[in-house]
């Protein structure tokens, strides 16, 4: 028994550790058999797909420090939107996703495409060489890849595929169940796909009993993915039915205040994280090179491009409360960069003491309330969803009339309420233009910056622009043919 503990941990290290070499072809795979009933061979491999969140892999012949499924993530989802401002040319990528002139050949989306895939398909190997049953820890680490399977599908869903919301029959993604399916498969309908993500964590739900950390996925984490899941569908009482068990049962609170800054600081251990990607200080780069909050900040000592500044539809939003606690997180030094005052958002930096270092969350219990707001907003339920933006504004710190009531809307109904708190509160984590064109509201990006032609000063993004998704990119097309291009 030592014997074969030893191999199949050789054999996870292999197919996962140099996850570099893994290609995402039939021939990957395990040979048939439930090979990975050992407890230690199970949780290497399943670490290793958790690696791939933030690893740097190979692509086209290179290593570019650049390219991690964390950084695009956040930055290709938060660059689309009217939150940031880019203010210089970039030869980054990033720059197309910003400016709106995407190629199908961009090494970004071409990437993130890429190493989710190969996340799908780690997944799937343990998945199918794993047995159900064996302890209370295996059934835990299979439910974490079924997890890890429904957030990568979930993650390609918004930048390769319209919203729910704009139909259930527009072409969604490859899915990908198995290791040995052929390589050639069409596009699954979006509706198709949604069903899979859910089927994905209910299954990870049935299985995941334990808590290993934050860092690992979770019984809350699935409740929490699923909450947004059905959000993104409108289906309203589903999303409050798992927003309401995560915040009630999941053993986590909201930061106060005063915790509030170190909460993106320290997300290992902020009483509200349930799920980050975490980066360790020795292994990961703080810098300029990878990091998610290295276009967001410069301390003047190399340790940020700081090229994306705040807004200023952003900036005049949250500085209408000056002691709301989300302002500490810009900083204005009060210089100029490229013939643009300086804004450099802090959400991104700060961790064991290092310029650009974190551990994003990818959920947070913030959400569950925002998200609970929204579905009782369309359900009519008023009151119930001003009663919880009221609970993150009063963490926030605002008071009196600065919360809400039924009679203090200015004009605006109470779902406009609940979205512009999800954007003040949600701020650079990859949710502002999704919110948008899933709730069929077109994006102004009416504000200085050099995504507005030379002398336009106005520009509206429509919520069913074929811009807002991305190209699938040429290798996909070429491995199998039976996959369409987005238009």
């Amino acid at each position: 028994m030592k014997k074969l503990k030893y191999i199949l941990i050789a054999f996870a290290l292999l197919l996962f550790t140099n996850s570099c070499n893994l290609e995402i072809q039939p021939s990957d795979k395990l040979t048939n058999g439930k090979l990975l009933t050992d407890k230690d061979g199970l949780e290497v491999a399943t670490s290793g797909n958790y690696s791939l969140l933030k690893d740097v892999l190979e692509f086209g012949g290179q290593v570019n420090l650049n390219n991690s499924y964390v950084r695009h993530l956040y930055q290709l989802s938060e660059f689309a939107g009217d939150n940031v401002m880019y203010t210089q040319y970039s030869s980054d990528p990033l720059y197309l996703v910003f400016t709106r002139n995407h190629v199908p050949t961009q090494e970004n989306t071409a990437y993130f495409w890429f190493v989710a895939y190969k996340l799908i398909l780690g997944a799937n190997l343990v998945i199918e060489s794993s047995e159900e049953g064996v302890s209370t820890i295996n059934d835990q680490l299979i439910g974490e890849n079924y997890f890890l399977r429904a957030m990568a599908q979930f993650d390609l869903l918004k930048f390769y595929s319209f919203p729910y919301t704009l139909g259930t029959s527009n072409p969604g993604i490859v899915l990908r169940l198995n290791a040995t399916e052929p390589q050639s498969k069409a596009r699954a309908t979006v509706g198709e796909c949604y069903d899979q993500i859910i089927s994905d964590l209910e299954k990870a739900i049935s299985l995941m009993d334990q808590d290993r950390g934050v860092e690992y996925a979770s019984k809350a984490a699935a409740q929490a993915l699923l909450s947004r899941v059905y959000l993104y569908m409108e289906n309203n009482q589903k999303t409050i039915d798992y927003a309401t068990e995560v915040i009630n049962n999941s053993g986590k609170r909201l930061a106060t205040r005063s915790e509030y800054i170190d909460n993106f600081a320290n997300t290992q251990n902020s009483p509200e994280s349930l799920f980050i990607i975490r980066h360790i200080s020795p292994q990961d780069y703080s810098g300029k090179e990878g990091s998610i909050g290295s276009m967001y900040y410069d301390d003047g000592n190399n340790g940020g491009w700081g090229e994306v500044f705040v807004s200023q539809t952003f900036l005049n939003l949250i500085t209408q409360h000056p002691n709301d606690v989300r302002n500490d997180l810009i900083l204005i030094p009060g210089t100029m960069k490229s013939g643009y005052p300086v804004r450099y958002i802090l959400k991104f930096t700060g961790q064991d003491g290092l310029v650009n270092l974190s551990s994003p969350q990818y959920l947070r219990l913030s959400e569950m309330y925002l998200n609970r707001a929204e579905a009782n907003a369309k359900l009519g339920n008023d009151q119930l969803a001003l009663d919880d933006v009221n609970i993150i504004r009063t963490r926030a710190g605002l008071t009196g009339a600065e919360l809400y009531t039924l009679g203090n809307l200015g004009g605006r109904s109470v779902l406009d309420i609940v979205l512009e708190e999800r954007r003040l509160e949600m701020a650079y984590e990859g949710q502002r233009s999704f919110d948008q064109f899933r709730n069929k509201r077109d994006m102004n990006r009416s504000y200085p910056g050099i995504h507005l032609a030379s002398g336009e000063t106005t520009q509206i993004i429509p919520y069913d622009d074929p811009a807002n998704i991305f190209y699938i990119p040429p290798g996909e097309l070429t491995y199998n043919p039976l996959c369409t291009q987005n238009d």
